[in-house]
């Protein structure tokens, strides 16, 4: 994903939460040099780096607004960043902001804040199939629902049709732009069909 988008999007962020959008950037290099930094109650935090790119957690009293990845040859420009020569528009920001690509995160920071989310997790258990009907039809669907965890934490992961017979207890899976929400009060993320669900590292093996 072009950096410009990335940038994009932390502008739309610091309209949305009312911040100075210098100050606001500059945030991002003080993370990447001391691993957090904060500004006006938010807070950003490097939680990876290597030597050319780092991945930043940004929160506003433990929930979760955005994660994504800046490279650092981005990093050193964001102080040199004329904001106010940028042309301003709410609707194509928001435009922006929704084709950022999910980051890798664990699962404590997973919260609903987050609506796009990659995971590499365990799975610790998983439910007897039953059949249920969607709303959109009469087609009868099987449906099992899971608990991964990555040591962090654990999060439910109802498992559909063919996904049911890919996935045992105590595989490692990855799940690739899985989509977060709440169903009967519990966070849980699915993967549909603009997401991946990949079995890793199976138990028999």
């Amino acid at each position: 994903m072009p950096e410009i988008t990335r940038l994009w999007y932390l502008i739309w962020i610091s309209r949305k939460y009312g911040l100075e959008t210098r100050e606001f950037l500059e945030c991002f290099q003080d993370a990447w040099m001391h691993e957090k930094s904060s500004y006006k109650g938010i807070s950003i935090q490097c939680r990876q780096k290597t030597k050319d790119d780092g991945v930043f957690l940004v929160t506003q009293d433990l929930k979760v607004i955005t994660q994504l990845r800046l490279t650092e040859a981005t990093l050193k420009h964001l102080p040199e960043v004329d904001v106010e020569s940028l042309p301003w528009n709410k609707t194509t920001l928001a435009k922006k902001a929704g084709k950022l690509r999910p980051v890798d995160m664990q699962i404590r920071d997973v919260g609903l804040g987050v609506k796009w989310v990659n995971l590499k997790a365990r799975v610790v258990e998983k439910s007897i199939t039953r059949t249920v009907f969607s709303r959109y039809g009469n087609n009868p669907l099987g449906l099992s629902t899971s608990t991964i965890s990555d040591g962090t934490g654990s999060i439910k992961l109802p498992l559909w049709n063919a996904q049911i017979g890919i996935v045992s207890i105590g595989d490692t899976i990855q799940i690739e732009n899985g989509r977060v929400g709440m169903f009967r009060g519990e966070l849980q993320v699915s993967v549909g069909k603009t997401g991946k669900l990949t079995v890793i590292e199976n138990k028999s093996k």
